[in-house]
């Protein structure tokens, strides 16, 4: 915990400037404020799911914010001679314009006849679809772009077990047990988890409800791997090159709209997770803590929801 606590500390030291941290809270503050009081991202947004819109609607989505924060706050520090950079351009486009159409995807409904399965098992194959279909995009369009920019790099955007110590993020793990639970009464976390309401459904593929639920889980927690490989790996590892530590503050404002369909709080709180996790990938390059701690809350979340169901 100490280290990371330094990093943090010595990264806000050196990056701080009261101008552009207080226009990206205010900034956050109003998306927030329109989101959950008009419900903006369901109404507006999910809306164009399942149709050809949502190809050019989520990418820009998610693009808006990360540009709103990052070019005034560019130019907050007088560091706009950054945003001159083709590569800055072409990176953030590819990442999160990836991130936005792998959201939008839908083409596997139609593509796969799914109406002869049982109810059961149709439920379930589309669920792991849609946890795992960014995975496997992002590996192969992430590594094209590191084979062209980030020759140098022996690993991919911090994918790697060296250079990291790991027992804070578990140490992490045993601090949000209280938070989570505290959390598990609330009838918003209790409508939101466990993402997999297994009870409703009967086994999937001749599976018990048990097997049916951790092969579910499974999938669910390799897509938080993908987040992280965005968020902290492509964003943070991949643009260091060209924004250094200017990197962080953007992708940390991102993450908070990734939480928008989430509870208040969550979406909240998810700022801060978010930027200690990416000072900590600047400077350890390695995603490898953001997984363990990422993964890990998405399970203790699953496991609180589950007990509340049965014995809440």
């Amino acid at each position: 915990m100490k280290e990371i606590f330094i990093e943090v500390r010595d990264f806000i030291k050196k990056d701080f400037n009261l101008f552009a941290y207080a226009y990206t809270f205010v900034l956050l503050g109003i998306l927030l404020y329109f989101n959950y009081k008009f419900n903006f991202e369901k109404t507006y947004i999910d809306r164009t799911y399942g149709s050809y819109k949502g190809f050019w609607v989520y990418p820009l989505y998610y693009l808006t914010p990360y540009y709103f924060v990052m070019i005034p706050v560019l130019f907050i520090k007088n560091e706009q001679h950054k945003l001159l950079q083709k590569e800055f351009w072409v990176k953030s486009i590819i990442y999160i314009g990836t991130f936005g159409i792998t959201v939008a995807f839908w083409q596997h409904r139609k593509w796969f006849d799914f109406s002869e399965f049982p109810a059961a098992d149709r439920f379930f194959i589309l669920r792991i679809f849609d946890e795992i279909k960014r995975f496997v995009p992002f590996l192969i369009i992430f590594y094209a772009v590191k084979r062209y920019y980030d020759k140098e790099d022996t690993h991919l955007l911090g994918l790697r077990f060296k250079g990291n110590n790991y027992r804070p993020f578990f140490l992490m793990l045993l601090l949000m047990l209280p938070l989570i639970a505290l959390a598990s009464f609330q009838t918003d976390f209790q409508h939101t988890y466990p993402q997999f309401k297994y009870w409703f459904y009967g086994g999937a593929f001749e599976m018990t409800k048990l097997q049916t639920m951790g092969v579910f889980e499974m999938a669910y927690g390799l897509d938080f791997v993908s987040v992280e490989l965005l968020f902290r790996g492509a964003l943070i590892i991949g643009m260091a090159k060209i924004l250094g530590k200017d990197a962080v503050l953007p992708m940390a404002a991102a993450y908070v709209i990734l939480h928008f369909g989430k509870p208040l709080g969550e979406a909240i709180s998810s700022f801060f997770g978010g930027f200690i996790l990416g000072v900590h990938s600047l400077s350890k390059r390695n995603i490898f803590g953001g997984i363990v701690i990422h993964v890990g809350i998405a399970y203790l979340m699953e496991i609180a929801a589950v007990l509340q169901h049965f014995y809440g």
